[in-house]
């Protein structure tokens, strides 16, 4: 089992995805392929009533308005692959003592029934909260935070990994822009490049996912005809919190244009976007 902590949208999902895939493959390798499904659920986003039934299925008649039948939970669902449990410290007590013996006995029995189903199911956990602050207080099982984090893993949040900031832009701006069949020329590389001090001054409190959403938003506005020049000032005319953060924080000591025309590699319209002047202006000023 594995624990993954960390602040809201650090990229816990996507993290525990690529957990999934990694050992899947290589389970895959020495036994065959097979299918492994990838099962998550937001364990505070559904009342404690439906988590159960969503989580460990239910009977025919477990319970007003059951379906005939009955229904499969997510660990039968996830047999033979992975249930990725997000915000598990939202989840009530009651329901970890049940959690618990589920991973312990590896079966499960549904609601309103009788009959253990056998189940074969990596168990992924995230949560935002400190999990061991929650233990001193009661409201999270100790036995169960041990069988949960065998393996723990701690995502760090975006302003802590500054040199990860603009290649993330990067690739969430192509995904986004693909998405509207539109291209990501070398221009727009070279203007986010040039946008980078922007970028780098804000805290990003959303972390990664806050860091995608603001390059769909810009990507809405890049993928009209004619393409509009990618410029920090144009960043920040679309996307305002950065503006309030650039506003806030003292300004970095900006590069001479001799350096940052090599750190554009000679590209003088890109250059000149970085230090915030125009060409004509980065021309005097490089021959002074």
């Amino acid at each position: 089992a594995v624990l993954i902590e960390g602040e809201t949208g650090t990229g816990k999902e996507l993290a525990a995805q690529a957990i999934h895939r990694e050992y899947f493959a290589r389970h895959d390798a020495r036994q065959g392929k097979k299918s492994h499904p990838f099962v998550a659920v937001n364990c505070g986003a559904i009342a404690e009533s439906l988590l159960e039934a969503e989580l460990f299925g239910y009977e025919e008649g477990a319970f007003t308005g059951s379906r005939r039948g009955g229904r499969a939970g997510l660990f039968e669902i996830a047999h033979g692959g992975t249930l990725f449990l997000d915000e598990i410290g939202e989840m009530p007590l009651p329901l970890q003592t049940r959690l618990l013996r589920v991973l312990e006995e590896k079966e499960v029995t549904r609601v309103g029934g009788h009959q253990p189903v056998p189940v074969d199911v990596r168990v992924i956990s995230a949560t935002h909260c400190n999990l061991e602050e929650d233990m001193q207080q009661g409201r999270f099982r100790r036995d169960l935070f041990y069988r949960l984090s065998i393996l723990r893993l701690q995502l760090p949040p975006l302003r802590e990994r500054v040199a990860d900031i603009l290649p993330l832009a990067e690739s969430f701006l192509k995904v986004s822009l693909a998405a509207l069949s539109a291209p990501f020329s070398a221009a727009l590389r070279q203007g986010l490049q040039a946008s980078e001090t922007v970028l780098l001054h804000y805290d990003w409190p959303g972390n990664i996912r806050e860091l995608r959403n603001m390059m769909e938003r810009l990507a809405l506005f890049l993928s009209v005809e004619p393409t509009p020049d990618l410029t920090p000032q144009f960043m920040q005319l679309l996307l305002p919190e950065l503006a309030r953060e650039s506003a806030k924080t003292p300004a970095p000591r900006l590069l001479t244009p001799q350096q940052a025309l090599e750190k554009f590699n000679g590209d003088k319209t890109a250059a000149a976007n970085y230090l915030g002047i125009s060409r004509t202006t980065f021309w005097r000023r490089l021959k002074s």
